[in-house]
């Protein structure tokens, strides 16, 4: 923790921002979604920071930043706090910086937009549709988290099936970056040396905005649509997955319990089904009809975008890691792992898994298009929470079937999506930008800090 001294210090240096001082405040504003994971809950739930402020602009954050420095104050920064991994978690006290009110869109043209990275990534959606455009990348989470939040802590979302995940070239084109220290600089990167700073928490730089491609927008029906066993709705994914004519934005597969979580949809499902979500264009519901019938399957409920706009229900936020949180509402007890699957084995891995685990793991597939045009089938499958112990042993049985663990389990950079090690791109510009390690200290096991 920062002593009083000091955080009176910085404060009456800079009285002109927005600091929050409030105990209630700053306890949730020191918070994401780690509650997701019964393991980080009694790592992280008592970390607090000593003040929270709010940057309007790019001066103020400079100047704070310059300050904190000076004044050897740690730093971790947050936008809607939507992460699940402890990203936005101060582990060391200090300030949190709460980037939401950097929300300036710079400029739009051409399927290209500027923004701030504290733009909620709703409402970026809302802004560039004015224009018919819409995200090629978007979360679940979307209403809250911010879009410097996706870059920094996410993966992937909808529209995945067609653009990959948010580090696909050619989706992020641009970024600039504050360093920390005492006189800050600004970084603007473009290509391969962006991706530095790609899911690395804030650990290596501030995001002040990013240059995005955009998609053409499409007013999506969305359809759920039911199927009687595992392999007619996986071969019906993986159709759709590869049929080029059929314009998609997602396409995930559930199992009936775990479809069962969403209750404030009006369909009902036999018990030992499985359900199709997928968001597709009006224009090819003929088509998507014709692939339905070929697998047996049969539409459980629909509706147009025009009545998802009305209604504010849409299977958005149904999807990827809200299928989760739809299953917290109801079942405390449990939670998910992250996952990827050997394309061609699909179906291999998941009846290997079930004849070892049962229903302790419910099945949630999600269909990806790589940048290279190669498949991925990823998935945020549900498990049955019982003890850490069998947590990590669940997730052991995975990797010895051949299927991947992303550990959403761990707040440590190099044991999430870093495969155990940071690249040593990471590290320099770790060393080069916060060359005394204030910023959000903790998270990087290879600094032991």
């Amino acid at each position: 923790m920062t002593s009083t001294d000091t955080l009176g210090s910085l404060q009456q240096r800079l009285p002109e921002l927005d600091w929050i001082t409030s105990k209630v405040h700053i306890k949730r504003l020191s918070r994401d979604f780690y509650w997701f994971s019964p393991m980080l809950v009694p790592q992280l739930a008592d970390k607090l920071a000593d003040l929270v402020v709010k940057p309007r602009n790019e001066a103020e954050l400079s100047a704070l930043v310059g300050c904190c420095v000076e004044l050897g104050v740690p730093m971790t920064v947050r936008g809607g706090g939507t992460g699940n991994y402890g990203q936005a978690v101060p582990l060391a006290g200090g300030v949190v910086i709460d980037m939401t009110a950097c929300t300036e869109l710079q400029w739009l043209c051409d399927g290209l937009v500027r923004v701030q990275a504290g733009m909620k990534i709703g409402e970026l959606e809302t802004r560039v549709r004015e224009q018919r455009w819409e995200l090629r990348c978007m979360p679940s989470t979307y209403r809250a988290a911010s879009i410097g939040g996706l870059f920094a802590g996410g993966f992937g979302g909808i529209g995945s099936i067609n653009y990959g995940p948010i580090s696909t070239s050619g989706t992020v084109q641009a970024i600039r970056v504050l360093t920390i220290e005492q006189t800050p600089r600004v970084l603007e990167l473009r290509g391969e040396e962006l991706l530095t700073y790609h899911h690395t928490y804030g650990t290596n730089g501030i995001l002040l905005d990013l240059e995005l491609a955009l998609a053409p927008a499409r007013d999506w029906d969305e359809y759920l649509l039911d199927f009687a066993t595992i392999e007619t709705a996986y071969g019906f994914c993986r159709t759709l997955l590869d049929a080029a004519g059929i314009e998609k934005r997602e396409l995930s597969l559930y199992d009936s319990k775990a479809a069962s979580y969403f209750r404030d949809i009006p369909f009902e499902q036999p018990d030992g089904h499985y359900l199709v979500m997928a968001l597709v264009a009006p224009h090819t519901r003929q088509p998507l009809a014709q692939l339905l019938a070929e697998y047996g399957g049969e539409q459980l409920w629909m509706q147009t975008f025009a009545e998802a706009q009305a209604s504010g229900l849409t299977l958005m936020e149904h999807c990827w890691n809200h299928s989760t949180l739809q299953a917290l509402k109801h079942d405390k007890s449990v939670t998910n792992l992250q996952t990827n699957y050997a394309a061609e084995r699909v179906l291999e891995q998941l009846a290997d898994l079930k004849a070892l685990v049962g229903d302790e793991v419910l099945t949630h597939l999600e269909f990806i298009r790589l940048g290279n045009g190669q498949p991925l089938i990823t998935g945020l499958p549900l498990v049955r929470y019982s003890s850490d112990e069998r947590l990590n042993e669940v997730m052991a049985l995975h990797e010895s079937l051949g299927i991947k663990i992303n550990n959403s389990h761990t707040f440590l950079l190099e044991d999430g999506k870093h495969g155990g090690s940071l690249s040593p791109a990471i590290l320099a510009s770790k060393a080069a930008n916060d060359p005394h390690s204030l910023l959000n200290p903790g998270k990087m096991r290879s600094l032991s800090v």
